[in-house]
């Protein structure tokens, strides 16, 4: 029982950093996602590169749920904050809502590899990041407005609502991979 109390204690924890509204804390909260991710990569690396393209219970693979934050970022951070009108990396995996993939630019077949899509995402992080740090309470109120290009968001944000999006995302799945690595590493192999 007391196992239990200190995790819901810790991501109650981590869940009000993704709340921050200034920079100082938007920077914690995104030096506390790459922290996890760190850690996370580090385990996954642990299993043969075949087991992390493989689904748990209909999910992402290991590999597709880093696709899909290639994409999160591309559509909040380049589309929105930076105004990007073909933001996407051809790798971004979006969910059932993306219809048109390709007409964005994105090829959804596509099967890189583990290194692959980390360098991309390695990529991303750091323009995260980079905004992050650059930003003052004058930027994080800036209003947003998407390109007229196809994508997604399609309607305003400030650009401390659209971090706060690619914040959850990160740690939302960052969850998920946690749960499905537990699943992966007991499967016989």
């Amino acid at each position: 029982m007391e196992s239990r109390n200190a995790e819901r204690v810790r991501l109650r924890a981590e869940r009000d950093k993704l709340r921050a509204t200034d920079p100082e804390g938007l920077a914690e909260a995104w030096a506390m996602i790459e922290d996890i991710w760190t850690g996370t990569v580090a385990r996954a690396r642990e299993l043969p590169e075949p087991v992390l393209h493989e689904q748990v219970g209909g999910e992402w693979s290991f590999v597709q749920t880093h696709r899909h934050l290639v994409l999160a970022t591309d559509c909040w951070l380049r589309r929105m904050v930076k105004g990007i009108a073909h933001p996407y990396h051809p790798w971004g995996l979006g969910g059932s809502w993306l219809t048109s993939p390709r007409r964005w630019g994105i090829e959804p077949d596509a099967d890189p590899s583990l290194d692959q899509v980390l360098a991309v995402r390695r990529e991303r992080m750091d323009e995260v990041r980079d905004v992050i740090a650059s930003a003052n309470t004058e930027e994080l109120e800036r209003n947003c407005v998407p390109p007229a290009s196809p994508g997604h968001p399609r309607k305003d944000r400030t650009v401390l609502q659209c971090l706060h999006v690619v914040l959850k995302e990160e740690w939302q799945h960052h969850r998920y991979a946690i749960r499905d690595l537990e699943v992966l590493d007991k499967r016989p192999r």
